[in-house]
């Protein structure tokens, strides 16, 4: 910390200044006020300390002078004995405490230790003020490759329209999160966010949900808003826009075209001012080919497009969404093993990021220390599925063209062989670690031992 005392008594500035500098603060001591004014723009001090009364210029107007020009600069007043009433004009005019003389070294020191704590806290509430903001501004989107930050990029992009917005990924990739992202950096943010499944109730029934109806409709119908009257103003997010029952596609067209329906069972309009995003699992142009969604709907939706990710094609990503989903479920404690971290990588996820998500549940759920190692990976993760692609990449290369029979047995076995020594070799006779070299639980490579008399 960077501090100026400014003190015409040359003793007492010199013996705050040695003071000071053994507690490890940057001094700049001044006899005259002046030559501290003329070098404030270039040292920017953290804390100036000043006397009130001094020749040339007193501590008001140093006091002044530094606020002016650098407001967040804490300055220190040295008043004398009995002079209550200049340190609370110098408390009005910003200063940050004051010092009665006479006064020892550790007096001051006591002021400054009690600034620099003070500035911890700013620093650290300011970062957790950026962390909510981030949070809130991409609804725990985690995600640092390149292909994440493409969609943040589109995020951003198509947060700033009203227009309709597809977004395309399949299950498990988060879809819902950038909808509830796009919403929260609209202007929209402070209306509401409705989100319904469109493959999650039968067709009557959806439209009632999403239109509302009145009593008497159909059989237990009562009179009740509908998700588009709930989310005037705001943003209804349509997850599964792919499995929406065709005769309720040309009810949601008419929306789109005019803001207007009806509820179930009413012939009254309503009117509501309502963005639409959607989310599909498969190709909706597909769809359209195969005659299951309405051409003059898709082109109503498609807009803007955001496509997501696979968690198979941004696998830099994983180290990162594990620890965020350790976090969530307060095992923050947990560390991985770069052994199982690899297996984690190397495998593909078919369910996508809630799949790793539920793994690591799992795995939180049934272990009982703090290491995560290869044998803690659940099953059907932890496979020959899990290997490096490049592995049977390199198994591509044998040639078995100028073989007329092949013993298929016979080949697997020497392969397998092979490949255990190579690991026995590799780990220097250590049966556990060349177990996890080859991906093999222990339990399954003891067997192999023992099968070719190498236990």
């Amino acid at each position: 910390m960077k501090v100026f005392i400014i003190e015409d008594e040359y003793i007492k500035l010199v013996t705050l200044s040695e003071f000071l500098k053994k507690y490890g603060y940057e001094v700049f001591p001044f006899a005259d006020p002046l030559e501290a004014m003329r070098k404030l723009e270039d040292e920017k001090p953290d804390v100036v300390v000043t006397d009130i009364r001094m020749p040339g210029m007193d501590g008001f107007e140093v006091l002044e002078r530094v606020k002016q020009s650098f407001p967040r600069v804490y300055v220190i007043m040295i008043t004398a004995y009995g002079s209550i009433d200049s340190a609370v004009k110098a408390i009005k005019m910003g200063a940050y405490d004051y010092i009665t003389k006479p006064f020892k070294s550790e007096d001051l020191l006591l002021r400054l230790e009690k600034i620099k704590e003070l500035e911890e806290l700013k620093r650290e509430n300011e970062s957790l003020k950026r962390q909510l903001r981030e949070q809130y501004r991409f609804a725990n989107i985690v995600g640092r490759s390149k292909k994440m930050h493409e969609v943040f990029e589109k995020i951003e992009l198509v947060s700033n329209s009203d227009y309709n917005v597809i977004i395309e990924g399949e299950s498990g990739t988060g879809k819902d999160l950038i909808a509830r992202a796009i919403h929260n950096n609209s202007p929209r943010r402070d209306k509401p966010f409705i989100k319904i499944s469109c493959v999650s109730l039968p067709e009557t029934l959806l439209e009632a949900e999403l239109f509302g109806s009145v009593k008497g409709a159909y059989t237990g119908a009562v009179d009740r808003k509908g998700r588009f009257e709930i989310a005037d103003g705001g943003t209804i997010f349509l997850d599964d826009i792919d499995d929406m029952p065709f005769n309720l596609q040309a009810k949601l067209l008419r929306f789109l075209d005019t803001k207007e329906f009806e509820r179930v069972g009413s012939s009254q309009t309503i009117r509501v001012d309502v963005r639409v995003i959607c989310a599909t699992k498969v190709d909706l142009w597909n769809k359209v080919q195969e005659g299951k969604f309405r051409d003059d709907l898709y082109y109503r939706l498609n807009v803007l497009k955001i496509k997501v990710p696979p968690l198979r094609e941004r696998k830099e990503d994983i180290p990162l969404l594990v620890e965020h989903f350790l976090k969530i479920a307060g095992r923050d404690d947990i560390k991985f093993t770069s052994e199982a971290m690899e297996v984690l990588i190397s495998y593909n996820w078919p369910g996508n990021v809630r799949q790793l998500e539920n793994t690591i549940y799992r795995i939180c759920a049934l272990i009982d220390k703090n290491i995560v190692d290869v044998s803690d990976i659940p099953d059907d993760i932890y496979s020959p599925y899990g290997v490096k692609e490049e592995l049977f990449d390199k198994a591509q290369g044998l040639n078995f063209d100028t073989v007329d029979v092949i013993d298929l047995d016979k080949l697997l076995g020497e392969m397998e062989l092979k490949a255990i020594k190579w690991a026995l070799e590799k780990a220097g006779g250590n049966k556990t670690k060349a177990a996890e070299l080859l991906n093999l639980k222990k339990s399954t490579f003891f067997e192999r031992l023992k099968k070719y008399n190498l236990s």
